[in-house]
């Protein structure tokens, strides 16, 4: 600040001393009064640019310091501060924009002032696809868990507090991205929420407005006036009228009522993918929210009880079983892995993490999809001790054969990350080896628990189960018979707060003969019917 204001009067008192030398001033009074009227003007001019400087670079410190508090609530607790999707947004939009924009305004405010964040050699900055990432995950958890968009833009989940609130600038970006993406509906309660946002916390009247933002602002405007969004359009031009009054000349809407363009003129707003327009993706939305009772079918008494298991050791060591449903059988197995070994298993996933894909077409390459938003490593049995128990574990629990297992498959859903409905087992045989057979069950190893959301949900039979560290949920995916049970779809509902972790153990039919046998009948017809998409 100092070297500005210096190199400053530096150049007024060397532009003084070139007009200096045509007259005597000292010789008369009125030359007195001259110099006197020109240093009162160079006064009066270095006095209005300091000032003006002292408004941008306190309004630079205003903003460091609101990221510093950020930094010191990340400081009091790093794993709680991320498992926060608010705190993940706004992380990923200042590094993203908000820094380049920072380092802008600097530069601008003095040439003093060397920061360049283009210098900072090995550091990691978010891509754009982390950016959008991180804002669908926030119209994700909106969506599913019916958050109110207020309460979110103030750091409220399911009415807990958490965190800071959403700038004004904050909620608009992401409407922007939203709009973007062509997610209209949510890119008008976002704006909405941002000029509401605005009108409370005005910026420094004396403070000229962020350039970009206003022209982002504007171009949405027209975007959505184009599109015959009035109501929305209206609104968010009064506001960068508000901010930007010479801005009048670029607006010609007048009465919006005269303004009306022909439907058939207007782009119609895309829709979401057909399946979430299903009744029954809406219905694995409210088993997420717990708004559902299991169905009479599924009312059938159910227990919390001791087994003995299939090995003689068990009688001294029961489990501890929770029944969940008996047709289909799901339960959960408690206390199957301590803190101590789950850690050893999340260490060894860490350095070979990939982001998870999906494959829809048979001999197709794995891709990245909105449908599953994770990442895993598949990890060996035989490279640890405790992997290997694990099976064994899970063999004197259900008597079942672990000689075809697919490999363990560690996997973290951060905040956001889900699983939409989907089966364990393969439709098509020629996904898996013919020797091994079709996924006869799925046991999901909980490596940690989920402080809000992130439950495996049935939306067939109605209940989810909450990741809880160091349990096992397991069910058979095939019938007696060998026959898909499609009442088993499931899914990993979004985590709303917090760091889901699991292991995935897959156990193919073969080898399974005597472990299950099948009955005299076949007994798949109670599950036809669920094949299909309702």
């Amino acid at each position: 600040m100092r070297e500005s204001v210096r190199l400053l009067a530096t150049l007024l008192l060397a532009s003084l001393g070139c007009f200096s030398q045509a007259s005597d001033y000292f010789s008369s009074i009125s030359g007195l009064e001259q110099l006197l009227h020109t240093e009162h003007t160079l006064m009066s001019d270095l006095s209005s640019q300091l000032a003006q400087t002292r408004i941008t670079l306190q309004q630079l410190e205003k903003e460091l310091a609101a990221i510093e508090v950020e930094h010191a609530l990340a400081a009091r607790g790093t794993e709680n501060y991320l498992t926060n999707p608010i705190n993940v947004y706004r992380l990923m939009k200042r590094l993203h924009t908000d820094w380049s924009q920072l380092e802008s305004r600097a530069q601008q405010m003095s040439s003093q002032i060397h920061f360049n964040i283009t210098q900072h050699y090995g550091l990691n900055f978010p891509s754009q696809e982390d950016v959008d990432g991180a804002a669908l995950a926030l119209v994700r958890l909106q969506s599913t868990y019916k958050l109110d968009v207020a309460q979110v833009a103030a750091g409220i989940l399911n009415g807990i507090k958490y965190g800071t609130d959403m700038s004004w600038q904050d909620c608009f970006v992401l409407g922007q991205q939203l709009f973007e993406m062509e997610d209209y509906n949510n890119t008008k309660v976002w704006l909405r929420e941002s000029m509401e946002r605005l009108r409370r916390h005005q910026p420094h009247p004396n403070t000229a407005p962020e350039p970009s933002i206003v022209n982002s602002m504007e171009m949405v405007a027209k975007s959505l006036f184009q599109m015959g969004d009035f109501d929305t359009a209206y609104e968010l031009s009064q506001r960068v009228l508000e901010l930007d009054p010479s801005r009048i000349r670029n607006w010609h809407l007048g009465d919006k009522a005269a303004k009306l363009v022909m439907v058939e003129d207007v782009p119609q707003l895309q829709s979401a993918e057909d399946y979430k327009l299903t009744q029954e993706f809406a219905q694995y939305e409210k088993v997420c929210r717990g708004e559902v009772i299991p169905s009479p079918a599924q009312q059938r008494p159910l227990r919390c009880r001791y087994a003995r298991g299939q090995h003689a050791y068990r009688l001294l060591a029961p489990l501890k079983l929770e029944e969940h449903s008996l047709d289909p059988f799901v339960v959960t197995y408690h206390d199957m892995l301590s803190p101590h070994k789950i850690a050893e298993l999340r260490q060894m996933a860490v350095p070979h993490m990939k982001r998870s894909t999906v494959n829809h077409k048979l001999g197709g390459k794995g891709m990245k999809s909105e449908f599953r938003v994770s990442k895993n490593a598949w990890l060996a049995y035989n490279t640890h001790p405790t992997m290997g128990r694990m099976l064994r574990d899970m063999s004197d629990a259900t008597g079942l054969d672990m000689t075809y297992c697919e490999q363990l498959q560690v996997a973290n859903y951060g905040v956001g990350g889900h699983y939409e409905p989907h089966w364990d087992f393969f439709h098509d045989s020629r996904h898996y080896p013919a020797e091994e057979g079709n996924r006869i069950a799925t046991a999901i190893f909980y490596l940690s628990d989920v402080e809000q959301g992130g439950a495996t949900a049935f939306p067939f039979l109605d209940f989810a189960v909450r990741p809880q560290l160091g349990n096992v949920l397991f069910w058979y995916n095939l019938h007696r018979s060998l026959d898909m049970d499609y009442r088993t779809k499931h899914a990993g509902c979004p985590v709303l707060k917090g760091s889901k972790w699991i292991g995935n153990v897959w156990i193919h039919e073969a080898t399974q003969t005597f472990a299950r046998p099948c009955d005299v009948y076949r007994d798949n017809e109670a599950s036809l019917g669920y094949d299909i998409i309702r």
